[in-house]
């Protein structure tokens, strides 16, 4: 687990509180069908090799941005920004210079096996949430990631959980609070599997 600090504004609170109602979550069906549906459009153009879905703050569990990485027909790297419960439209593709070339070109990312998988994100979540010692609580979905791997689709995510029984505290005149980080993947058989590595 690796430990964070989250600091909370009092007005960012409240906001949260209002938003949280409506907002839906990083790993919902209706963040998926939105985000599968831009996917699509790009995929028209352009080969995914990866997508990394963020939540809007730490510790929101709102669906966010996401930063899909691209190749394309010749081969050229590009980066695309989605943006969704932020108020920023989507940006157009940016060419992203490669610090090394990989000897393996990544592999594409197949839209339709996210669109099968999208009502199972949640299952995999609650499956993380249960595997969470009994002395944390689950806050959020901090991100969310798909890429490919010899045509397979690959998940990771990444949970935010805090101590229970610690309230927030006090540093530097601003409220924080102390939460951890918990990485799992899911293997080809649908098992969530938490990677201890980090």
């Amino acid at each position: 687990m690796k430990k964070k600090l989250f600091i909370i504004p009092a007005i960012m609170l409240l906001v949260s509180a209002c938003s949280q109602i409506f907002a839906p979550s990083v790993y919902s069906s209706k963040a998926m069908d939105a985000l599968t549906a831009d996917l699509k459009k790009i995929s028209e153009n352009f080969k995914i090799e990866k997508v990394i879905v963020n939540e809007k703050e730490n510790l929101s569990n709102e669906f966010g941005m996401c930063i899909v990485d691209l190749r394309n027909s010749e081969g050229e790297k590009y980066e695309q920004i989605l943006y969704y419960n932020i108020g920023i439209p989507h940006n157009d593709p940016e060419s992203k210079r490669e610090l090394r070339r990989n000897t393996k070109e990544p592999d594409g990312i197949n839209v339709d096996d996210i669109i099968s998988q999208k009502d199972n994100i949640e299952k995999y979540v609650e499956n993380a949430k249960s595997q969470i010692p009994e002395t944390y609580k689950f806050e959020s979905v901090n991100r969310l990631t798909f890429t490919a791997d010899e045509g397979s689709l690959e998940i990771s995510f990444i949970i935010n959980v805090t101590e229970k029984g610690k309230s927030a505290r006090m540093k530097g005149g601003r409220e924080v609070i102390d939460y951890y980080e918990v990485e799992f993947n899911v293997d080809k058989d649908g098992n969530v599997i938490l990677n201890d590595n980090k």
